[in-house]
């Protein structure tokens, strides 16, 4: 058979309204059989022949109940949507209000659901069913909280011990928290919460709360809390509290300790910052004390940052290194704290460290060549040794002549100047010198090292540097049998320049009307265009003494076959 309608129930329970002059009693015991059609929910678990006590009522009757009614019998309250009816427990009476058929029961203002218990004089209701009421009256649950300390360190947790009779296994009990904390003073941020009943027998039960007090590293002064406990919800009926905890304040501490008071340019500070209370992984932060500029340092910054290394339940070390740059200017001594915050590079100085004095490095610089005499075709090294110079500084060098016209086609590379990289206070510079075979008499220079650029700052100067001429004189290795090798310019067609080889050859001996062959290289860079100007010479003075020349060029670098050309 379907379960009776809204409709069907209400004019059910108005019928025995309607009829209760005609009950010799307001409890009229029935099986539930008879009754749960007409509830709208119940709990489960209730036998069909378990008799129920059922309350013939009018809105607002007094009925007396606890003098009928055993303990862990059922109670059935057919009441309509609004209705009220007052219980009569002992010598009290306890206003219950149904709020609709499914919408609970209201007691002292709080509303109750099903499987809810509400405790009435020295009687536990425990709504086993709705639309209307179906109550199962108890004994008073009782509460007991012990706790495991009275007092606590920030960082510490305390356990709260909730015995109870009375209350079933598995029923949920609430708690919050009052006194001068904050949710931000727990380690989960809550002043409330819930747990479960563990049953310990048949009416006893038993839980245990654990509250661990959040570390938060900041200077408060003492604090204290109480555990509330409650039924229903964290705001509802208190039913026991704890004595008065007190949290006590673990006060961050700081020190900050340098690995020396003096240190060079280019040398390093190790900063030891040893912690007390403060969290591992804490994030701290450093700016800089003193007559320092960001570009002292090696990283160009006067603040930072870095984590504390917990190395036991509250003490914790971190170290930072602290580099000066070594800036090759000559400034005098100068000094810096290291000064340790909180938050950030602004934040609350918490430590500084002693005064470090930071002294000037002024640079040395000394330039030394391997040889003051080299000839031509051969290399003269140069060593430059430097004081308080960084690894990997570059430094730059250009040439001073002291005599002759040094150029740039004195030397292989065609340079007078360039660069090179001190490590270990250490460079070397090469300078190889050209076997131009140009006569040119004695030169001499010098090597200058500059800061900067090759126009920069000189620093250092060598020693003067002779270069020897080895140039062949032209004619001097004649011995009568062979002529040469003969040294001549190279003109490039200026007439200035040019070699008389009419002359060095001693053609003047020759009759006139003679005929003379002349084989010309012109392989690399030796080509006619560089000697013109002394061809052209020869030509002129040959045309006076009516002496005809005739002129092979090769550009094979082949010296035989030429000796091959008809010369008729």
């Amino acid at each position: 058979m379907p379960k009776p309608n809204l409709q069907n129930r209400t004019n059910f329970k108005s019928y025995l309204r309607y009829f209760k002059n005609k009950f010799n009693s307001v409890l009229q015991k029935i099986p539930h059989f008879y009754i749960k059609d007409i509830l709208s929910y119940e709990s489960a678990g209730i036998s069909t022949t378990t008799e129920v006590n059922v309350v013939i009522f009018d809105n607002n009757d007094t009925v007396a109940i606890t003098t009928a009614v055993n303990n862990n019998e059922l109670i059935y309250v057919p009441a309509l949507s609004g209705d009220s009816i007052n219980l009569l427990i002992g010598d009290n009476t306890h206003l219950l209000k149904f709020i609709d058929e499914d919408g609970g029961i209201q007691y002292n203002n709080i509303t109750y659901g099903l499987g809810d218990s509400i405790s009435v004089g020295n009687k536990n209701l425990i709504i086993k069913g709705l639309g209307g009421g179906l109550l199962q009256p108890s004994d008073p649950p009782v509460y007991s909280l012990g706790i495991s300390t009275t007092t606590v360190n920030e960082g510490g947790s305390v356990n709260f011990t909730i015995n109870t009779l009375n209350v079933g296994a598995g029923a949920t009990l609430y708690y919050s928290t009052s006194g001068t904390v904050s949710s931000a003073d727990f380690s989960n941020n809550s002043l409330t919460g819930s747990f479960s009943i563990i049953g310990t027998g048949a009416t006893t039960g038993v839980a245990t709360v654990t509250r661990t007090i959040a570390n938060d590293f900041l200077t408060e002064s003492s604090e204290t809390f109480s555990f509330v406990l409650r039924t229903n919800s964290t705001s509802g009926t208190v039913v026991a509290t704890s004595s008065t905890i007190t949290v006590v304040d673990l006060v961050p501490s700081y020190s900050v300790t340098p690995s020396t008071n003096s240190v060079n340019e280019g040398g390093s500070v190790n900063f030891t910052i040893n912690t007390l209370n403060v969290g591992a992984g804490a994030t701290l932060y450093y700016s800089t004390g003193g007559s320092m500029e960001a570009a002292d340092f090696s990283n160009n910054s006067l603040t930072g940052s870095f984590s504390i290394i917990g190395t036991g339940a509250t003490t914790g070390v971190a170290t930072v290194t602290r580099t000066i740059a070594n800036d090759v200017n000559t400034e005098g001594n100068e000094t810096f704290t290291f000064v340790v915050r909180t938050t950030s590079s602004s934040g609350t100085v918490v430590a500084t460290s002693s005064t470090i004095t930071v002294l000037d490095v002024v640079p040395e610089y000394s330039v030394t060549p391997s040889t003051n005499s080299v000839n031509e075709g051969s290399s003269v090294v140069f060593t430059v040794t430097t004081v308080g110079i960084a690894n990997a500084t570059v430094l730059y060098w250009t040439t001073l002549s002291t005599l002759g016209a040094i150029s740039s086609s004195d030397f292989n590379d065609a340079a007078v100047s360039g660069s090179f990289t001190v490590n270990s206070n250490t460079g070397t510079i090469t300078r190889t010198l050209a076997s131009d075979r140009f006569t040119e008499g004695l030169e001499k220079f010098k090597l200058q090292i500059r800061t900067a650029s090759t126009s920069g700052t000189i620093v250092a100067t060598s020693n003067e540097v002779t270069i020897n001429d080895t140039s062949v004189n032209i004619g001097q290795n004649a011995n009568g049998l062979t002529f040469g090798p003969v040294q001549v310019n190279r003109d490039a067609g200026v007439a200035a320049n040019a070699s008389d080889w009419y002359a060095i050859c001693g053609i003047d001996n020759i009759p006139e009307g003679s005929k003379i062959a002349m084989f010309i290289d012109n392989s690399g860079s030796m080509t006619t265009a560089t000697i013109q100007a002394s061809y052209n010479l020869l030509v002129s003075k040959l045309s006076e003494k009516n002496i005809t020349i005739i002129t092979v060029e090769n550009g094979n670098e082949d010296w035989i076959t030429p000796f091959l050309t008809d010369l008729s």
